[in-house]
């Protein structure tokens, strides 16, 4: 358990440190001041005009109108003196059309007064500048755009405005996503394990949930890495952000289901946990925060059901209470740079802690069914051997400091309560035994048989077998007194009995 959560802390200072990118030797407007178009030239617009406004560059909104926009950029020598074409960074849900020092540079799509006359331009856009266009230190950027297509208004439309070396923007956007493709690949390989897993007969609820887990955490990665990948129309980004935001919230809930399924299987529990972990979606006006509180939430029930199930001694309470904190921590401590690369090594991490701890879990399971299966098999040589009992055996008994002898005929059943056993007797005393359960059965003839964990029965005594719906079995002796039957022996034993 140690090592799993060692490899946990590994891969999420991995993240952090493979989180930062940037561009070097670019230069970017901070702000700029906005104009309505009216359908006026660039030669018409008067940026003093009181119907202009200057605003930072992420404030700017050409959302469902025609805007110009006018910026002020300095150039650096460096960047003057470098042999490399320019060009003019544009990442914004709009249509533009540029201008540098006055002269037009081109455009990105066709910006228009109404969605008829506008051509979508790209979300990411690059427009190459002559080197005869750039001046040393202030340059004036303008630019004509408009975004009126699609039916979501964004709180922050325009995302940076830029000078640099001319190169391929979704280049420059890979360049900072890239790293979540090793985690993409990671996820991936998970799901198609567990997947794996459940064709091979061995598949379970939490192990269904796994494949969910990994599957949504992959696809959210895709989604997000996909800006970097294909320079899609602006219209385009509408739809990327509610993926984004369905395959997050649905990973929330899976990790919730997962959670309860381990230690609360509680409907009216887990409804009111999805009920809170799906709040964000109504309360919060940005996409990022939809999906990164929609996770937090769900992290921070997680960890409250598995500090529950810390308290009741659940095996791997511990993991899953450790899991959900980092991952609840992480989001508060990062914040907007959570969703972007440190979500996806963090999820990685996450599922591989799951995976190992789900592989033990599961390699418990199959002890346990090895051992059923072999007391199944020692049960039924136990009754074949029942006629042959040895009706005048005694069997020492250890109680409050004194060894007593009983004899086997006389015992109807025996009931383990860890150091010790209840004997119970055919004339309904009850004689407490200092020994474990395990230790008795070895002295007893084979006419007892385990039919539970913390059951042996005398075949003599047995009256009726009955099966509960939920396929437990029932044992009722001549004493009056129901004995449980485990669900995995409870066929070996109905068809012994018969």
């Amino acid at each position: 358990m140690n090592r799993v959560i060692w490899l946990f802390s590994l891969i999420l200072i991995t993240s952090v440190f493979t989180s930062g990118a940037g561009a070097a030797n670019t230069a970017y407007v901070r702000e700029a001041t906005v104009c309505p178009a009216d359908g006026g030239t660039m030669e018409s617009i008067d940026f003093a005009n009181t119907n202009c406004s200057v605003s930072p560059i992420w404030e700017i909104d050409p959302q469902g109108r025609e805007i110009w926009v006018r910026a002020l950029i300095d150039i650096d020598d460096g960047l003057i003196s470098s042999e490399r074409p320019l060009g003019l960074f544009i990442s914004a849900k709009a249509s533009s059309e540029a201008y540098l020092n006055g002269v037009r540079i081109g455009a990105n799509g066709q910006p228009a007064v109404d969605a008829t006359d506008e051509t979508p331009g790209r979300m990411d856009a690059v427009l190459y500048i002559p080197r005869e266009s750039v001046l040393p230190g202030e340059n004036e950027i303008i630019l004509r755009m408009s975004a009126q297509r699609g039916f979501i208004n964004f709180r922050y439309p325009v995302h940076w405005l830029a000078i640099g070396e001319y190169g391929s923007p979704t280049a420059f956007l890979l360049n900072a996503y890239w790293p979540s493709l090793i985690p993409l690949g990671a996820l991936i390989l998970g799901a198609i394990y567990f997947s794996t897993t459940a064709l091979t007969g061995q598949a379970r609820l939490n192990t269904a949930l796994l494949i969910l887990i990994s599957l949504f955490a992959a696809a959210q990665v895709f989604v997000e890495v996909y800006r970097g990948l294909t320079p899609y129309l602006y219209p385009a980004h509408e739809w990327r952000m509610i993926l984004i935001v369905l395959f997050s919230c649905a990973f929330a809930l899976c990790l919730l289901a997962y959670i309860f399924s381990k230690y609360l299987r509680h409907r009216t529990a887990f409804a009111a946990a999805a009920l809170i972990t799906l709040a964000p979606l109504l309360v919060f006006p940005s996409f990022d925060g939809k999906a990164g509180f929609s996770i937090l939430f769900a992290a921070i029930i997680g960890a409250i059901v598995s500090a529950f199930a810390v308290t009741k001694n659940k095996p791997q309470a511990y993991l899953h209470l450790f899991i959900f904190v980092i991952l609840g921590a992480s989001i508060m401590i990062f914040q907007g740079q959570f969703l972007n690369v440190i979500f996806f090594y963090e999820v990685t991490a996450l599922l591989l802690a799951l995976f190992v701890a789900e592989a033990i879990s599961a390699a418990k399971e199959r002890k346990l069914l090895e051992n059923e299966r072999a007391r199944s098999h020692q049960l039924e040589l136990s009754l074949e051997r029942a006629s042959h009992k040895n009706a005048n055996k005694q069997i020492s008994v250890s109680s409050a400091g004194k060894l007593d002898f009983v004899q086997v005929d006389e015992i109807a059943h025996c009931k383990g309560a860890g150091d010790y056993v209840e004997i119970s007797m055919r004339d309904g005393r009850e004689i407490l035994h200092n020994g474990s359960l395990a230790q008795l059965e070895e002295q007893l003839p084979a006419v007892f048989l385990r039919v539970h964990r913390s059951y042996l029965v005398n075949t003599n005594f047995v009256k009726t077998l009955r099966r509960e719906n939920n396929g437990v079995g029932i044992l009722q002796l001549t004493t009056e007194t129901e004995i449980p039957v485990s669900r995995r022996i409870m066929p070996k034993v109905r068809s012994a009995l018969q």
